[in-house]
């Protein structure tokens, strides 16, 4: 919550590319993999809701790279996906793929999308209101508050069919199956913002040197246009 510019903000969209694309195939996977036609149905709402999102994602990414030094060939280059510094976010994405053909019961696959809406909320709310201190809500959209009134919008308009999903009587066996593909999804988010942090932190501690190695640089300047004076 530190992060004050748009600028100190970009530092972690690269990083974030992986995920932002993978969480279409996410939501497009788990659709395929469901059969009971009401359990299918949810599963397109949610895909549906967030298709072309990852849209929203490279026009931002696209706006935030012109900040900053150097960085038009990092947000570009394919390579810097599976980059070290992108290693525990692509974990953490391949972790919540592979929660979609763990599961036994139709009724996870749907706990599953629940547990990624969440954590989703959560992130969004603490993003934009970053991203609206810098001034430049208005310029995004996948990190702009307009995105975040959208998926409040769309749990209101999920309440009744949750309601629905929470009356089904399920097998004690797969309430503890959701509970623990939970934790682990939880987990696997974790990993993935201690990913985003260190990725972030490095890059502000290099614009820290540059900042400084350019001062030093000006004051040597000066310093010798005072001598020859």
């Amino acid at each position: 919550e530190s992060l004050n510019s748009i600028e100190e903000i970009s530092t972690f969209v690269p990083e974030l590319t992986f995920w932002a694309m993978t969480f279409q195939d996410i939501l497009r996977i788990n659709e395929e993999k469901v059969k009971d036609p009401y359990l299918k149905k949810v599963a397109r709402h949610h895909r549906l809701e967030d298709a072309g999102h990852e849209k929203w994602f490279l026009s931002d990414k696209k706006y935030m790279c012109q900040y900053g030094q150097g960085r038009a060939e990092e947000c570009n280059d394919v390579v810097s996906l599976y980059s070290k510094d992108s290693q525990l976010v692509r974990d953490a994405a391949y972790a919540l793929m592979s929660e979609i053909f763990k599961a036994e019961d139709e009724a996870v696959n749907i706990a599953l999308l629940l547990t990624l809406e969440s954590s989703g909320h959560v992130f969004f709310d603490k993003v934009v209101k970053q991203v609206k201190k810098t001034g430049e809500d208005k310029n995004l959209q996948y990190f702009s508050s307009s995105h975040l009134e959208v998926e409040l919008a769309h749990a209101m308009f999920e309440e009744e069919m949750e309601r629905t999903l929470f009356a089904k009587k399920l097998p004690i066996a797969t309430r503890r199956a959701a509970l623990k593909m939970v934790d682990r999804c939880y987990d696997a988010f974790n990993k993935m913002f201690d990913g985003l942090i260190l990725a972030c932190n490095k890059r502000l501690e290099q614009a820290q040197a540059r900042n400084q190695n350019a001062a030093n640089s000006n004051e040597a300047v000066g310093r010798i246009e005072n001598q020859a004076i």
